[in-house]
């Protein structure tokens, strides 16, 4: 059986990695915008985080545009739009024109998260789907880990606008290769049969996609389901961002290492990272059932991330700086290794393809909302105690909270639309006494709320029988 999915999967994975290098690009040329354009430090924070504003503003329209107009088309749009914005940025004059460019990116990088999680349900045997997640968003961790020395070399070799010049141009020329080369299993002409057929048999695992055309986002906010992954997801991302915001500060003012020495150990644990969800999620895919991956068992798996993320704590208690690199190691490893772990668990508790975008788009949500807080939380913990300890402590703990809500909230189905109860209508002539005791059991006291005495339970049991004898009769015999 062939395998020329994988090239969807390693074009997605180079979807991330440019997703992750554009947004890495203005931490590496911040100073030298800043001089040429007389930035403060203020201005210059403010543009950093532009990005996420309309980052997070546009998810949940995105996984709306995923729904209706199918993943492989918002990928290509999206990134045409965040890749042009990049290009521009290199154009910017002064903080208002650099301004809106970042808000472009943030509009059109704010899907692609989603379109990962949703494009693997779509093209991934169930089987796979973790590993495929997982592979796929390790482009996020190397993006960011050869991005910055990539546009510093652009940097140096130019200037600061070459470096948005040429990773906006390589985001556009990766449109018009996916274009022509992806679109569903199902179009995508140079993909074998057999192998097209193996997907769309083992891509839903079996499960029939149910009539109803989803139940959109109000639907989706009444399953429990949903926010314990919402909750869980946030609680890793949280610690993702803390370390990689902080951890260089933390190393250079607790730790006393050199700018380049906080830069190597800031970079190696999500290196690891990378590598661990890989193998993490593998595991997870070759232990599962087919019954076990329906019925969610895949939330032990984030729960253990979780659990793992938490050893975090344990950093303001060791003075070693080889047990705090593990530790740091292990809590940015896990942290990293969840947040594929639980877009697969959405895709296995998902019962609406109709609404997958949006549960996916949810999901992001809630990772970048928490996520959103971190560097804030953790600079007031930092001036109000004079150390980290307490910021470390505080990501443990709701790594912990985050494990509890994915073992207790992210069960059940997620889109799926219990059937209405069926009632009986009266037969013409019929007494509606007989007609309502034939909508319920014999031995039943109550109706409507009203608590029945014995005599009426026994007129209500003799109707009952009735009605059984009414629908027993020949029709030519049945009341008029």
């Amino acid at each position: 059986m062939t395998r020329r999915r994988f090239w969807v999967y390693f074009l997605l994975f180079l979807f991330n990695m440019i997703a992750y290098t554009d947004r890495v690009n203005i931490s590496v040329a911040g100073k030298p915008i800043a001089d040429e354009l007389h930035l403060s430090p203020v201005a210059l924070g403010y543009l950093f985080s532009s990005f996420l504003w309309a980052y997070v503003l546009m998810i949940l329209p995105g996984g709306r545009f995923i729904d209706r107009f199918g993943p492989h088309n918002v990928a290509a749009v999206a990134t045409a739009v965040w890749s042009v914005a990049q290009a521009l940025t290199g154009a910017a004059v002064n903080f208002a024109t650099m301004l809106v460019t970042r808000l472009g990116l943030g509009i059109g990088e704010a899907p692609f998260a989603p379109v990962t999680y949703r494009s693997v349900g779509l093209w991934g045997p169930i089987k796979e789907r973790g590993t495929a997640i997982a592979a796929i968003s390790a482009g996020s961790s190397l993006g960011a880990a050869a991005g910055a020395p990539f546009v510093a070399w652009i940097i140096s070799v130019s200037s600061w606008r070459w470096s948005f010049v040429v990773t906006g141009a390589i985001g556009l020329v990766w449109v018009v290769v996916f274009r022509a080369l992806v679109s569903t299993p199902e179009k995508t002409g140079w993909i074998p049969e057999p192998e097209r057929q193996r997907i769309l048999a083992e891509r839903d695992g079996g499960l029939e996609a149910p009539d109803h055309g989803g139940v959109g986002y109000l639907g989706l906010i009444r399953t429990p389901a949903i926010w314990g992954l919402f909750i869980s997801q946030g609680c890793m991302v949280y610690t993702v961002y803390l370390y990689l915001s902080w951890l260089p500060n933390y190393l250079q003012t607790q730790r006393h290492m050199s700018v380049m020495g906080s830069g190597i150990y800031t970079a190696l644990p999500f290196l690891i990272a990378s590598l661990v969800n890989i193998i993490a999620n593998w595991i997870g895919d070759k232990a599962m059932s087919l019954e076990a991956v329906h019925a969610g068992k895949r939330r032990y798996l984030v729960a253990i991330c979780l659990l793992l993320t938490a050893s975090g704590l344990l950093i303001p208690f060791v003075e070693s700086l080889t047990a705090m690199i593990v530790l740091v190691t292990f809590a940015v490893s896990f942290a990293n290794c969840g947040p594929a772990t639980n877009g697969a668990l959405t895709n296995d508790l998902l019962r609406s393809p109709a609404d997958a975008g949006r549960a996916l788009a949810f999901l992001v949500l809630g990772g970048n909302t928490f996520g959103l807080c971190a560097p804030i939380v953790t600079g007031y913990l930092v001036e109000a105690t004079g150390s980290f300890n307490s910021a470390f402590i505080a990501a443990g703990a709701l790594a912990l909270i985050g494990a509890i809500a994915a073992l207790t909230l992210s069960r059940g189905t997620i889109g799926e639309v219990k059937p209405a109860a069926l009632t009986q209508p009266r037969l013409a002539g019929q007494p509606r006494a007989v007609a309502a005791a034939r909508r319920s059991k014999p031995g039943s006291t109550a109706c409507s709320g009203v608590t029945l005495r014995p005599a009426a339970r026994r007129r209500r049991a003799k109707a009952w029988s009735a009605g059984l004898l009414i629908d027993s009769m020949p029709s030519s015999l049945s009341p008029a």
